[in-house]
């Protein structure tokens, strides 16, 4: 029997509207730490996205590097790193040959030769035990060669390619070794489940490139994916995402948070159990139609004497003045609320869209929905919509493919 603990998508060093969230990645760590020694894994499995960003702050990488040492000295005989889309493949990768020497195996770059990804693992009498296909999330200029007369569909078509591709070659050369086979990717498969207002964010910039379980062979053991926020299996038991184990934004507040704990005999899947992730930042996010609609959530959210953030928005069919002041004023009878966020988003008469702009910040917009919601306020026809849609992910593409070029 073989014992994975599988994670991903930590996003250490993310900010919730520019509020700090250390005390919250630190406890997560001082949980998991704990989950660890109570769970005795053999190997732990971190499934991309490491960091929020391609420069973490010292106090990040601290929490990082302190984790990693801590965890080597567990049950875990063996730790595997994947980067994700938000990471820096060259940092992940700069001390990941010092990391190598305490069984810490780190793939943040995608390797030139593919076979480079997979990585062995030997038990305590030196002889193979698993076999690990660690692929990193996988750029655009891993997998192609760009070409300046290539239309979107094009694009789509050679990145879906080259993907399948890369992953073939990696199965193609782990298959042989007569010991189970773990995948790991980072990635965004088809028929995978996101939560509205999601913190996850697009994979390939203008493209809406999803990949089906077909990719992964049948007799790999588990797929351990990230990137997607909500644990759950996609297409077989054995192909998962654990999840992040934080919220990103408000919008993944209400969704459960979990690790995952795998049970492998032999070259089967015997279980897979999900540890609930516990709380350490309530975060509620608030709707009303009246200001006395909204004063009423907030209260009866500061009546329960816990610590909450809160993200408020006005829905009403009238105009609501002060409606900042007025929230503000509310919470701020509480001492353990905070307000993070203040939308007004009434329906008024002869509203022409926009509306949803209203409050927010343009980085928690994806940029395809950023455009949805300009066509919105245009008033564009929905027959003319996809056109327009073509012609924005191919400006994307391009703008891309010029900061790529640099």
């Amino acid at each position: 029997m073989h014992r994975i603990l599988h994670t991903s998508d930590w996003h250490i060093g993310r900010r919730l509207k520019d509020h700090d969230r250390t005390r919250e990645f630190r406890e997560f760590f001082e949980w998991l730490e704990k989950t660890i020694e109570r769970e005795k894994p053999d190997t732990l499995l971190v499934a991309g996205d490491i960091f929020d960003n391609t420069t973490p702050s010292i106090q990040s990488q601290d929490m990082y590097y302190s984790f990693l040492s801590t965890a080597a000295k567990s049950s875990c005989r063996h730790i595997v790193i994947i980067s994700g889309n938000h990471d820096s493949p060259a940092f992940l990768d700069a001390p990941a040959k010092i990391l190598a020497l305490n069984d810490i195996h780190v793939i943040g770059q995608a390797r030139e030769n593919p076979a480079d990804e997979v990585i062995t693992l030997c038990g305590s009498d030196r002889q193979p035990e698993l076999v690990v296909c660690a692929v990193p999330y996988l750029r655009d200029r891993d997998v192609r060669t760009a070409r300046s007369t290539e239309n979107f569909s094009e694009i789509e078509r050679a990145l879906r390619a080259g993907i399948m591709s890369h992953y073939a070659e990696v199965f193609g050369a782990a298959k042989d070794y007569g010991v189970p086979v773990v995948a790991m990717g980072h990635m965004f498969l088809e028929k995978g489940v996101t939560m509205q207002d999601g913190g996850e964010r697009s994979l390939y910039v203008g493209t809406a490139v999803k990949l089906g379980t077909d990719i992964f062979p049948e007799w790999v053991s588990y797929t351990a994916l990230g990137h997607l926020h909500s644990p759950q299996a996609v297409g077989r038991k054995n192909i998962r995402y654990s999840g992040s184990p934080i919220p990103m934004t408000f919008g993944e507040a209400e969704g459960a948070k979990s690790v995952s704990i795998v049970e492998l005999e032999g070259e089967n899947l015997a279980e897979v159990r999900e540890i609930p992730v516990p709380v350490f930042q309530m975060l509620k996010h608030v709707e009303g139609k009246t200001m006395h609609e909204l004063a009423a959530k907030i209260d009866a959210l500061g009546s329960m004497n816990k610590s909450v953030w809160l993200d408020v928005s006005y829905t009403g069919t009238e105009a609501a003045s002060n409606l900042q002041e007025r929230v503000m004023d509310c919470a701020g009878r509480y001492t353990l609320l905070e307000v993070l966020g203040v939308h007004d988003e009434a329906k008024l008469p002869e509203h022409t869209g926009g509306g949803e702009f209203s409050g927010r910040r343009l980085d928690d917009i994806e940029p395809e929905k950023m455009f949805e919601l300009l066509m919105d306020s245009k008033v564009i026809a929905p027959d003319e919509r996809e056109e327009f849609r073509i012609m924005y992910r191919e400006i994307l593409l391009m703008a891309e493919a010029e900061v790529s070029s640099k």
